[in-house]
């Protein structure tokens, strides 16, 4: 299954100067437990601002335009220069579990802003991490889910308000309506 998984803001705001908007420890908790062992598609520049490189215990793939290769295996990721080339061999490793009797690969779509969009017609699910607040400094924003007819809110579990910053946040999950 091809996964997206964001945290953002009331506005949909996601991020500011290459970061996160928001340093909520039960969402970086809920990151690392659910792409564990996973496939992670990201930018460039979300690739660079990761504070460990490649993540660990994933297949770290990256979508550069000014990768020299069309593929190319370095510092432990995989990078793509092109979203044609990327998308299919995603979405082989998203359906190969079942050619080997199991269930299907997670592929986790985690950024940044252009990324989103790209892979916005494909993703079979989203887990958004839906923080309760608006940062006036957001300069990324994902689309919005609830005015996308092809995505259904499905679910909304751990909420919860984060002890140091006092942010109010809790979980989402949208799924893609199936096409008649």
């Amino acid at each position: 299954m091809i996964k997206g998984i964001v945290c953002c803001a009331k506005d949909w705001g996601i991020g500011k100067n290459n970061g996160l908007l928001f340093n909520l420890p039960a969402d970086m908790q809920f990151f690392r437990a659910t792409t564990q062992h996973s496939i992670v598609v990201m930018g460039y520049s979300t690739y660079m601002s990761l504070p460990k490189r490649p993540l660990p215990n994933r297949i770290n793939i990256v979508l550069w335009d000014k990768a020299p290769l069309p593929v190319e295996t370095k510092d432990g990721a995989i990078f793509f220069n092109n979203f044609e080339a990327l998308f299919t061999f995603v979405d082989i490793l998203a359906h190969v579990g079942k050619q080997l009797g199991k269930e299907e690969y997670d592929v986790y779509i985690c950024g940044g802003g252009s990324v989103y969009r790209l892979f916005l017609p494909y993703y079979d699910e989203i887990l958004l991490t839906y923080v309760d607040k608006i940062d006036p400094e957001a300069t990324v924003f994902f689309p919005n889910l609830d005015e996308d007819s092809r995505y259904s809110l499905e679910e909304i579990t751990g909420e919860g308000k984060d002890d140091m910053s006092g942010l109010k946040y809790e979980f989402r999950t949208y799924k893609r309506k199936e096409t008649v």
